[in-house]
């Protein structure tokens, strides 16, 4: 079973995913301090493009971890979101909560009040008929955060274009985070451990 896992996580970056849970095996002993791991997902958008974009992380939180989402269009097809495709990019690092428009390099970060156990961030958004976002919100373990951007809904939070997500995490704890990714309707999960 763990062979199977593999081959699927190995997979995973240049198909789409058809599976609706996939989960990384551990990692393997590096011989560097700090690591990091990183996956994409394809998604379709032909037609409908995105409606509802729904994203949750789930993390320890410490000041040595790093667990973030990004969005954008793989423009050269390549199965991998690099940084000049990104658009949205959210998560958790260096002990606080960011939100990040990549093309204008404007990033909000939001500092977390202490908390015993997992934290969480999550954004709920909709892209109107002209395909722009309405209703954006943000939650996290203590309630609603980044409220200026849920009350302006910038352009950035969604994109009716966008057809890839790429998830990372770095850090040196070891620790459990996951991310759950809703779309228009098919559901992903992803498990990072």
């Amino acid at each position: 079973m763990k062979n199977i896992v593999r081959v699927l996580f190995l997979s995973l970056s240049s198909t789409c995913i058809a599976a609706s849970l996939v989960v990384v095996p551990t990692l393997p002993k590096s011989n560097y301090v700090d690591f990091e791991v990183s996956t994409n997902i394809a998604f379709r958008t032909d037609k409908i493009g995105v409606k509802v974009l729904e994203v949750r992380i789930e993390f320890t939180g410490s000041e040595s971890n790093c667990v973030e989402v990004a969005f954008g269009r793989d423009a050269d097809g390549n199965g991998d979101l690099s940084p000049e495709e990104m658009r949205l990019l959210l998560g958790w690092r260096g002990g606080r909560r960011f939100v990040e428009d990549v093309a204008s390099d404007e990033r909000r970060y939001e500092d977390a009040e202490p908390v015993s156990g997992r934290r969480f961030l999550a954004l709920s958004v909709e892209t109107g008929g002209e395909r722009f976002p309405r209703k954006p919100a943000f939650t996290c373990e203590s309630g609603p955060c980044f409220t200026s951007l849920a009350a302006d809904a910038p352009r950035f939070l969604c994109d009716s274009t966008w057809n890839i997500a790429k998830i990372v995490r770095r850090g040196t704890d070891a620790a459990d985070e996951w991310c759950k990714i809703r779309y228009d309707g098919p559901l992903f999960v992803m498990m990072v451990r």
